[in-house]
C-alpha cells in the first residue's frame, strides 16, 4: 500500500469504516472535497487496490463499496495501521469518542490531554472537553471515572472494572456490525473477528483460540458459542493489561472464593502456562482465579438434551434444582399452561442454571447478540420470565438480572410453548365406514402430523362418550352435538378446504379463550393498604422524583415489618417502560405486604410501581401470577393511572376485569404510542 497518496488512504480508511455502500457525495461532504476530486481519487485507488486483488464496487443509487473478503478486510486494517498514518477526518462524533475512550482505558491509568487529543483528531479543544464529558456518563456503570490534574486526564478505577469496561465497548463494536448478519457456519462470526483482530492482533487472537480448543478437550466438553466470545475476549484483554503491568488483586474487587471445582481449577492452570508460554508473560495466583472463575461461569454447548445427561444431571446442585422448579411452575401458572411435565425445558434450564449462578457469584457479564431480536419476537414471555425471576434476583441480593441473562432463559420457555401448542389431542367421528375412517386418519396425520388422533369412533360409540379428558378438537364428516369441545365438519377425503378449515377453528378457539379470560386480585387486594398508597401528579420535570416517592414508600413498609432501609435489596423487574415491580424479604412472620405508587403525569411519563414485602412462606406466586394479570389488561391500568384516592384503587381491584384483545402489556402499536 506504499503507492497510496494520503488522499486515497482517507478514502480507503473512510469505507473500510463503513463497510456499506456510500454515495459520492456524502464521501465529499466528509472530506470537504469536491465530488470531482473524489472521482479522480477513486480511479486510483481503484487502480492500486486492484493490484493487490481489490475490487471497488460500484451500484447506481448506493454509492461506492469495498469487495472484501474476511482475510482480506484484516489484512487491509493491519496494514493501514502499521503505516502509521493519522486518518481522522472521516470519523462521527461518536466513532471519535469510542476511539478516545479506547485508547483511555487501554492506556489507564496513563494520562493523556486536552490539547494532544485536539491535535490528533483535528478538532478543537472544546469539542475534546465535550467528548469527554460523554465519555465520563459511559463509564460510570462501572464504577470508572476520568481524573484530571495537570499532568492531563486518565481513566481510573480497579482493574477488573476496566475489563469489564473494554469488553462491554468490544460487544458494543461487534453488536452495531452485526444487523443484517446472515447465519454463519463457524462459531466466531466474521464481525467479531475483525474486531478482535483489531483490537488485539492476528497472533494473539489465533494463540488463544488454539488454547482454548486444548482446554474443551481437557474440559470433556465443547462451550457454548456465546460464553466461548466471552472468554475469548477476556482472555485478550487480560493478556493486554497484563503486558502493560496491569494486574488483577484480591483488592480490586474479586471476593476471595475457595476452589470448588478442583478439575477445573487444574485446567485454568493449564491454561495459565500455556499463556505465559504464548505471550511470555508470568500469571499471578488472582489472574489464574480469575481465568477458573470465567470456565465455570461458562455454559457447555449440548447438541441435543435426547443425550444421556444423568451424570452431568447428578452433579447439580440441589439449588439449582428449586430454583428451577419454581420457576417453571410460576412461569406455567401466568401463561395457565404446565409446562413442570416438558422434561427437555427442565434439563435445558438445569444446565444453564449452574454457570449462570457462577456469574452472578462472580460478577460476570454475559452477552447475547439476538437480545434485541428475542425482546421484539417474544416481547410477552420475555416480561413474564423477568416477573418469574424476581424472587431469585431477590435471593441472589441482585436488583435485577441483566437482560442478556433473562433473553437466554426466554428461548428455552419458548421453545417449549411452541413445542406444547403443536401437540394436540383429537377424535375422529365417522358414520360407519371402516375405509373411510382410515383414510381419514391417514390424512390428518400426513396434514398435521404433530398431532395425536386418539381414537377414530362411529356415531353409535361418540354418543355413549364420557370421558373427554385431554381432548382438544373433533374433527367430524357427520353432524354431532357436543356443548365442551370444538367440532369441525369435514369430508372425508379431507380436502385442502377442510384443512383450511381445521386451522381456522383453532384460531377461533384460541382467540375465543384470549376474549374470554376474566381477571380478578384477591390477593392484591387483600394485602394492601392505605398506607402504602401513594398518588403523585408530576411533570415531567419532575420525573425522576419518582425515585424518592419510591424510597419514601420503601421505608414505610420496612418500618412495619420492623426493618430499615439500610443495606436492603429490593430486586426489580422492570416489565415495560411504565411498570415496575419490587421484591423484598421481611425479616418477621407476617403476610405480605403490597404497595402501589402511582405517578401520574403525561402519557410519557406515567408510571405505576408495585412493592412486594413477603415472608418466605407467604403466597408469593400466586401474587405475581396477578400481577402479571394486572399487565394483560390496558383498560384496568389506565383506571389505576386516574386514581385520586386510595379508596378508588381498591374498588378497582375489587372488580372483575375482562382480557382486552388489545392488552396493555404487549400490543405493539400501543407500546409505540406510550413508549
Amino acid at each position: 500500500m506504499k503507492a497510496l497518496s494520503p488522499r486515497e488512504y482517507q478514502i480507503l480508511h473512510f469505507l473500510l469504516e463503513r463497510r456499506d455502500f456510500v454515495p459520492v457525495k456524502e464521501i465529499a461532504g466528509h472530506m470537504n472535497w469536491s465530488e470531482k476530486t473524489i472521482y479522480r481519487e477513486l480511479n486510483a485507488l481503484e487502480h492500486n487496490l486492484h493490484i493487490r486483488g481489490i475490487r471497488l464496487e460500484r451500484k447506481p443509487g448506493r454509492g461506492i463499496a469495498l469487495a472484501l473478503t474476511q482475510e482480506q478486510t484484516m489484512e487491509l486494517r493491519r496494514t493501514q495501521w502499521a503505516s502509521g498514518k493519522r486518518v481522522v477526518t472521516t470519523l462521527s462524533v461518536e466513532a471519535r469518542r469510542i476511539k478516545i475512550l479506547t485508547n483511555l482505558l487501554y492506556d489507564s491509568p496513563e494520562e493523556t490531554s486536552i490539547n494532544k487529543l485536539s491535535e490528533e483528531y483535528f478538532i478543537g479543544k472544546a469539542s475534546i472537553v465535550n467528548d469527554l464529558k460523554a465519555i465520563e456518563e459511559r463509564i460510570e456503570p462501572f464504577q470508572l471515572r476520568l481524573e484530571k490534574s495537570q499532568l492531563g486526564t486518565r481513566l481510573i478505577g480497579s482493574e477488573i472494572n476496566i475489563r469489564k469496561a473494554m469488553a462491554s465497548l468490544i460487544n458494543e463494536l461487534v453488536s452495531e456490525e452485526r444487523a443484517g448478519e446472515q447465519e454463519h457456519e463457524s462459531r466466531i462470526d466474521g464481525n467479531t473477528l475483525v474486531e478482535l483482530i483489531e483490537h488485539f492482533g492476528c497472533d494473539s487472537v489465533q494463540g488463544i483460540q488454539r488454547i482454548l480448543e486444548e482446554t474443551e478437550q481437557q474440559l470433556g466438553y465443547t462451550i457454548g458459542d456465546p460464553y466461548y466470545i466471552n472468554l475469548l475476549t477476556h482472555l485478550l484483554i487480560c493478556i493486554r493489561r497484563l503486558k502493560s503491568g496491569k494486574v488483577i488483586r484480591l483488592a480490586d474487587g474479586i471476593p476471595d472464593h475457595p476452589v470448588t471445582d478442583p478439575h477445573v481449577h487444574s485446567i485454568a492452570k493449564a491454561m495459565a502456562k500455556r499463556i505465559s508460554e504464548l505471550c511470555g508473560l508470568e500469571l499471578p495466583s488472582e489472574e489464574i482465579y480469575f481465568i477458573y472463575q470465567y470456565l465455570i461461569s461458562s455454559g457447555m454447548s449440548v447438541p441435543s438434551l435426547n443425550l444421556e445427561l444423568s451424570g452431568l444431571m447428578d452433579k447439580v446442585c440441589p439449588e439449582s434444582k428449586v430454583m428451577v422448579k419454581e420457576l417453571i411452575q410460576t412461569v406455567s401458572g401466568m401463561i395457565r399452561r404446565d409446562l413442570t411435565t416438558d422434561e427437555q425445558l427442565y434439563k435445558g434450564l438445569i444446565i444453564h442454571f449452574k454457570p449462570m449462578l457462577n456469574r452472578l457469584k462472580y460478577n460476570i457479564s454475559i452477552n447475547n447478540p439476538l437480545l434485541e431480536d428475542i425482546r421484539k419476537a417474544y416481547a410477552e414471555i420475555f416480561s413474564l420470565v423477568r416477573l418469574g425471576m424476581l424472587p431469585m434476583a431477590q435471593a441472589c441480593g441482585l436488583n435485577s438480572f441483566s437482560d442478556d441473562e433473562i433473553s437466554y432463559l426466554v428461548l428455552y420457555f419458548q421453545a417449549s410453548i411452541e413445542k406444547s401448542s403443536k401437540k394436540k389431542r383429537v377424535i375422529l367421528v365417522c358414520s360407519t365406514g371402516i375405509g373411510t375412517s382410515h383414510l381419514l386418519k391417514s390424512r390428518i396425520n400426513r396434514s398435521f402430523p404433530e398431532w395425536e388422533v386418539v381414537d377414530v369412533i362411529s356415531t353409535s360409540w361418540f354418543k355413549r362418550m364420557e370421558d373427554w379428558t385431554d381432548i382438544d378438537l373433533i374433527i367430524s364428516t357427520v353432524k354431532l352435538e357436543h356443548h365442551d369441545l370444538p367440532v369441525v365438519y369435514v369430508s372425508a377425503l379431507l380436502n385442502d378446504a377442510d384443512v383450511s378449515l381445521i386451522k381456522a377453528k383453532f384460531n377461533e378457539e384460541r382467540l375465543n379463550q384470549h376474549q374470554n379470560r376474566v381477571f380478578s386480585f384477591p390477593l392484591l387486594r387483600a394485602y394492601i393498604h392505605p398506607s402504602y398508597v401513594q398518588i403523585e401528579t408530576n411533570t415531567k420535570e419532575q420525573y425522576t422524583e419518582g425515585t424518592a416517592s419510591r424510597l419514601k414508600l420503601f421505608a414505610s413498609i420496612l418500618q412495619h415489618v420492623g426493618a430499615n432501609l439500610e443495606n436492603r435489596t429490593f430486586a426489580e423487574a422492570k416489565l415495560n417502560n411504565h411498570l415496575s415491580v419490587f421484591l423484598i424479604r421481611s425479616d418477621v412472620n407476617v403476610n405480605p405486604i403490597v404497595g402501589f405508587n402511582v405517578i401520574q403525569g403525561e402519557p410519557t411519563n406515567c408510571k405505576l410501581e408495585i412493592v412486594i414485602a413477603f415472608f418466605q412462606d407467604g403466597p408469593l406466586t400466586e401474587l405475581l401470577i396477578e400481577i402479571q394479570s394486572l399487565l394483560m389488561c390496558r383498560r384496568m391500568y389506565e383506571q389505576i393511572m386516574r386514581v385520586t384516592t386510595p379508596q378508588e384503587l381498591f374498588e378497582i381491584l375489587q372488580s372483575k376485569h375482562d382480557q382486552e384483545e388489545d392488552h396493555y402489556g404487549y400490543n405493539q402499536d400501543y407500546q409505540r404510542t406510550v413508549d
